[in-house]
C-alpha cells in the first residue's frame, strides 16, 4: 500500500514538475528574445529592469533609453584613443551626409554564459540530489519496517523531524550570502538551487509524516489527519513564495490531493469545498505575487476536476457546496489577478479560461444533478461577469460568456411533466370553450421566472453601460441578442418547437421593446444599428413560434435582407458575421433536411409550395449578397451567392420531382425525372458559365464547374442505364431532354476558353456530346417501331428498324462530318468518320445477314452513297485546305 502511494504521489509531482519546466523554458525563450531586441537596439537599459521583467511576466519590459550621439567636434584625439577597443569598433550612427558619430559605450556589465557543467553539477544535479535524498528517506524507512526495527508512530515522528530538519537547513542556507554558498548563481532569478531543492523535498517528506499519521496507520482521527496534511500544503504554498516553484509544486499537488488521500465514511461538501476554496485562494495569492502562470492553471483544473467528480454522487448529498463554490471560485480567480496581468496575453488568459472551465463542471453537475443551488451558482456568475466587464474595459466580453452559461443552463434545466392550466369545456367531442387557469404551471413557473429574470438584468445593465462606456458596441449586443435568445431557449424547453400564439406575442413585445432601444439611440447609428437586427432576430423568431416545417425556414431566410440593410445604414460589419449564420442555418434545414419528403406542398405542378420555400430563399440570398457586395466583397458575399445557387437548383430538382410523382415526394424515381434533372442541371450549368464570363465573379465561375460536373456525371449514368437496356418507358420529350440537349449543350461548352488550361475535360465533354448523339439516334428509332418496348428484348427488332438505325446513324455521322468541315475542327470530323465507319462494319456484319429482299438493297445503297459523298466532299472542302 505504501508503495502505491508513494508511486501515485511521484507521478502527480511528476507532472506538475514537468509543467513547471514547460513555463520556465517559455520564460527562457522570453528572456533570450528579449536580449537579442536588446542587443539589435543598442539598448543601455538597466540590469535591474531587465531582472524585474525576467520574475513577473505580468509587466511589459521598460523602453530602452536613446542612445546619445555624440558630435565628432567633441571628442579629443586623447579621448578616442583611451576608449576600449570595441567601443571605437563599434558601428557608427548615420545622420544626414555628417560623418559616423561613434556610439556611447554601454555599460552594462555582460551576463555570464551559461556553462554545462555548472548546469549539471549545481542546478540539474542538486534537484537530482534532492530527489535521491527523499528516496533514500523512503527507502531507509521501508529497510526499518521490513526488519521490524520502528513502529508506525516512530516512523512518522522521524519523518517530521526530517523534513523540519531539511526545511530549516533550506532556511538557513537562503539567508546566508550568495559568495558563502559557493559557486556562481545559475537562476535567473539569482538564487542557489540548493535551498529550494532542500526545502520542496522537506515538505513532500512533511506530507509523507502526516499522511501516515493519518490515512494511512490511523494514528490520529481522519479529521485531525486532514488538518495536517492540509497544513503541510499550504505551507508549502507559503514556502514557495522564499523557496521558488520546486516548493509550489509540491504544494499545490499535496493540497488538492489531500482530500482524496482522507477516507470519510460520510463525506461532507461543504467542508471539503471551504477548504478547496481557502486552497485556491492561497494559489491564486501566491500567483499575485510571482506571477506563476501554471500555478494559476493547476488551481483551476484541480477545482473543476472537483465539481465534476461531484456530479458523480460520491462526495455527499451536499451538492449546493460544489454549486456555489463555482462562482465563489471564478470570483477568486477575477479579483486576484493583477491589473498588469491584463498586458500581457497569458494574463489575459487567465482571466477567462478559469470562468469558463469552471463554468462548464458546473453545467456537468447541473445536468446531472437537478438542484436549485447548483443552477444558483451558475446563474451567480452572470452579474459577477457583468460587474467585472463594467469595471475592467478588456474584459467586457467576458459578460458574453456567462450569457452562454446562462443559455446553457436554461437548456439542461430538467422540466418536469406538466399540463395546461386552462379547462377545456367540450361537448360531443367538439370544444366548446376554454376557462383560463393560472399564468403558467407550478412546474415550470421556475424557469420562466429565472429566464425572465435573467434577460431583463442583461437587457437593463446592457441598457445602463451602453451610454457610460468607451467601448458601447460590446453592452449594446448584450441587449439585442442575450433577450431574444433567452426566450428561443425557453421556447424550446417549454414549447418543444409547437407553434403557440401565446408565444408569439412575448416574440411580439420583445421586438417592440428593441424597436424603442433603437429609437432610444438616436444619432449613435452603430448603437440602432445593433438593437434593430436584435428587433428584426424577435420578429423573426415570432413568425418561427407561429409557423412550422418549410415555413419556419422561410421566415428565418427572411430576416437577411434587413441584415443587410441594417449593417449597411449603421455601419455595423459585424452583422455580416450574424448573416452567415442565419445562411447557414436555411442551408442547412432547406439541403440537409431529411424530414424534406414529409412536408405539405400541395399537389398543383409549378405553383405548389415549392416556390415559397425554395425560391422566396434563393431570391433573399440573392438579393442580400447584391447588398453587402456594395460595401465590401468577403466570405460571407461568397457565402450568399452559392447559397442561392444551390437552393435555386434543388427547387428546380424538387420541382421535377414534384411534377413526375404527382406531389409525392417520397416515390419511387423514373427515367423521365432523371432526364429532366440531366437537362436542367446543363441549362443551369451554361448559364452560369456565361453569367461568369460577363461578370468575373469566382463563386459563379465554380457553380458551373459543379454543376457542370454534376450533370455530366449524371449523364453518363443515363448511357450506362438507357431506356434500350433497362426497359423503362421514355417518350420525345425524356430522350430529348436526356440525350439530345445534354449533347447539344456539352459540345458547345467543350471548346469554351475557360477549358482551354483543362483540356482532358473538353475533350470528355465532346466524347459525351457525340456518344450521346449516337443513342438519342438510335433511341429515336427505336421508339418509332416499339414505343411501349424500348429494351432491346422486349421486342423483335424488324428490318425495316434495323435499316432505319443504319440510316439515321448515316445521317449522324455525315452531319458530324459536315460540321468539322465548316468549322476546321479535326476532332469532329474523325467523329462522325467514326460514326460512318461503324455504320459500314454493321452493314457488312448484320444487315448482310440480317435483312432480305428490298430493305438489304436499300442499307447498301445508302451506304455506298454516302461513302461516295464522303470522299467527294473530302476532297472538295478537306484536301485543299491542308
Amino acid at each position: 500500500m505504501e508503495f502505491f502511494v508513494l508511486l501515485l504521489l511521484l507521478v502527480v509531482a511528476g507532472w506538475v514538475l514537468g509543467l513547471v519546466g514547460f513555463f520556465k523554458a517559455l520564460r527562457a525563450l522570453r528572456e533570450v528574445a528579449m536580449l537579442r531586441v536588446q542587443l539589435a537596439t543598442a539598448s543601455a537599459a538597466p540590469a535591474e529592469a531587465a531582472d524585474a521583467a525576467v520574475i513577473s511576466p505580468w509587466v511589459a519590459p521598460p523602453a530602452a533609453p536613446a542612445a546619445e550621439v555624440v558630435e565628432p567636434a567633441t571628442l579629443e584625439p586623447a579621448t578616442l584613443e583611451t576608449l576600449p577597443p570595441e567601443v571605437t569598433a563599434a558601428e557608427p550612427a548615420i545622420a544626414g551626409p555628417a560623418e559616423p558619430e561613434p556610439a556611447e559605450p554601454d555599460i552594462t556589465p555582460p551576463r555570464p554564459p551559461r556553462d554545462l557543467e555548472a548546469l549539471l553539477t549545481q542546478r540539474w544535479g542538486v534537484w537530482l540530489g534532492a530527489a535521491a535524498l527523499l528516496l533514500s528517506g523512503v527507502f531507509l524507512v521501508r529497510y526499518a519496517v521490513d526488519q521490524g526495527l520502528l513502529g508506525p508512530a516512530v516512523r512518522c515522528a522521524l519523518a517530521a523531524l526530517l523534513g523540519v530538519a531539511l526545511v530549516g537547513g533550506a532556511e538557513w542556507l537562503s539567508r546566508r550570502p550568495a559568495r558563502e554558498q559557493g559557486g556562481p548563481d545559475l537562476d535567473s532569478g539569482g538564487r542557489d538551487q540548493v535551498p529550494p531543492a532542500l526545502a520542496a523535498g522537506g515538505v513532500a517528506v512533511l506530507f509523507g509524516a502526516a499522511y501516515g499519521a493519518g490515512p494511512l496507520y490511523d494514528l490520529v482521527p481522519p479529521i485531525i489527519g486532514f488538518i495536517l496534511l492540509a497544513a503541510v500544503a499550504l505551507a508549502g504554498l507559503a514556502l514557495s513564495l522564499r523557496q521558488g516553484v520546486l516548493v509550489a509544486a509540491i504544494g499545490i499537488v499535496g493540497a488538492y490531493v489531500t482530500p482524496a488521500l482522507v477516507a470519510a465514511d460520510a463525506p461532507y461538501a461543504p467542508g471539503l469545498f471551504g477548504y478547496l476554496l481557502l486552497v485556491t485562494a492561497a494559489a491564486l495569492a501566491v500567483v499575485r505575487h510571482t506571477a506563476w502562470a501554471w500555478l494559476g492553471w493547476a488551481a483551476t483544473i484541480a477545482g473543476a476536476i472537483w465539481v465534476a467528480l461531484a456530479a458523480t454522487g460520491g462526495l455527499g448529498p451536499e451538492t449546493w457546496a460544489p454549486g456555489l463554490f463555482v462562482p465563489a471560485a471564478a470570483c477568486l480567480h477575477l479579483l486576484l489577478l493583477p491589473a498588469a496581468a491584463l498586458e500581457h496575453p497569458i494574463g489575459r488568459r487567465l482571466s477567462w479560461l478559469p470562468f469558463a472551465a469552471l463554468a462548464a463542471a458546473g453545467l456537468l453537475l447541473a445536468a446531472a444533478v437537478p438542484d436549485p443551488w447548483v443552477r444558483a451558482g451558475l446563474l451567480l456568475l452572470s452579474p459577477l461577469a457583468v460587474w467585472r466587464g463594467a469595471t475592467e474595459p478588456r474584459l467586457d466580453r467576458l459578460p458574453w460568456l456567462a450569457a452562454l452559461v446562462f443559455l446553457l443552463t436554461l437548456l439542461v434545466w430538467a422540466v418536469p411533466a406538466w399540463q395546461p392550466t386552462g379547462e377545456v369545456l367540450a361537448t360531443e367531442g367538439f370544444v366548446m370553450a376554454v376557462l383560463p387557469g393560472a399564468w403558467a404551471p407550478d412546474a415550470i413557473q421556475p424557469l420562466l421566472g429565472t429566464a425572465a429574470a435573467l434577460a431583463a438584468f442583461y437587457a437593463l445593465a446592457g441598457l445602463w453601460l451602453e451610454r457610460r462606456r468607451e467601448r458601447r458596441l460590446p453592452w449594446s449586443a448584450l441587449v439585442a441578442a442575450v433577450p431574444v435568445l433567452t426566450l428561443a431557449v425557453t421556447y424550446v424547453q417549454v414549447g418543444l418547437f409547437q407553434p403557440v400564439t401565446l408565444w408569439a406575442f412575448a416574440a411580439l413585445a420583445l421586438t417592440g421593446g428593441l424597436v424603442a432601444a433603437a429609437w432610444a439611440a438616436g444619432a449613435d447609428r452603430q448603437r440602432a444599428g445593433v438593437h434593430a437586427a436584435g428587433a428584426v432576430a424577435a420578429l423573426a423568431l415570432g413568425c418561427a413560434m407561429l409557423l412550422s416545417d418549410q415555413w419556419l425556414t422561410l421566415a428565418i431566410a427572411l430576416l437577411l435582407p434587413p441584415l443587410a440593410w441594417i449593417e449597411a445604414q449603421a455601419d455595423l460589419p459585424p452583422l455580416r458575421r450574424v448573416a452567415l449564420a442565419v445562411a447557414g442555418l436555411v442551408l442547412v434545414r432547406l439541403l440537409l433536411n431529411g424530414y424534406l419528403v414529409d412536408y405539405a406542398f400541395g399537389t398543383l405542378p409549378v405553383v405548389n409550395g415549392l416556390l415559397p420555400s425554395y425560391g422566396v430563399p434563393a431570391a433573399a440570398f440573392a438579393l442580400t449578397a447584391w447588398m453587402f457586395r456594395k460595401r465590401g466583397d468577403d466570405r460571407t458575399v461568397a457565402v450568399l451567392e452559392g447559397g442561392a445557387v444551390a437552393l435555386f437548383a434543388a427547387l428546380v430538382a424538387l420541382e421535377i420531382r414534384h411534377w413526375s410523382t404527382g406531389g409525392n415526394l417520397a416515390a419511387d424515381g423514373s427515367f423521365t425525372e432523371a432526364a429532366l434533372d440531366v437537362a436542367a442541371l446543363a441549362v443551369q450549368a451554361t448559364f452560369l458559365l456565361h453569367l461568369a464570363r460577363r461578370t468575373g465573379r469566382v463563386v459563379q465561375g465554380w457553380a458551373w464547374r459543379v454543376l457542370g460536373a454534376v450533370a455530366l456525371f449524371s449523364a453518363v449514368l443515363l448511357l450506362l442505364g438507357n431506356p434500350a437496356v433497362t426497359n423503362d418507358p421514355a417518350g420525345q420529350t425524356a430522350l430529348f431532354c436526356g440525350y439530345l440537349l445534354p449533347a447539344l449543350l456539352a459540345g458547345l461548352a467543350s471548346p469554351a476558353p475557360e477549358l482551354r488550361n483543362n483540356p482532358n475535360w473538353a475533350k470528355l465533354l465532346g466524347g459525351y456530346a457525340v456518344l450521346a448523339g449516337f443513342l438519342w439516334v438510335g433511341l429515336e428509332v427505336r421508339l418509332l417501331y416499339h414505343p411501349d418496348a424500348l429494351g432491346l428484348d422486349a421486342a423483335r427488332i424488324e428490318d425495316g428498324e434495323l435499316w432505319a438505325w443504319s440510316g439515321g446513324w448515316l445521317v449522324y455521322g455525315g452531319a458530324l462530318l459536315a460540321l468539322g468541315m465548316a468549322t476546321g475542327q479535326r476532332a469532329i470530323r474523325l467523329a462522325g468518320l467514326a460514326i460512318i465507319g461503324l455504320v459500314t462494319a454493321k452493314a457488312f456484319l448484320i444487315d448482310m445477314a440480317g435483312l432480305e429482299g428490298l430493305w438489304r438493297v436499300l442499307s447498301f445503297l445508302g451506304l455506298g452513297l454516302m461513302l461516295i459523298g464522303v470522299g467527294g466532299a473530302y476532297r472538295k472542302f478537306v484536301a485543299p485546305k491542308k
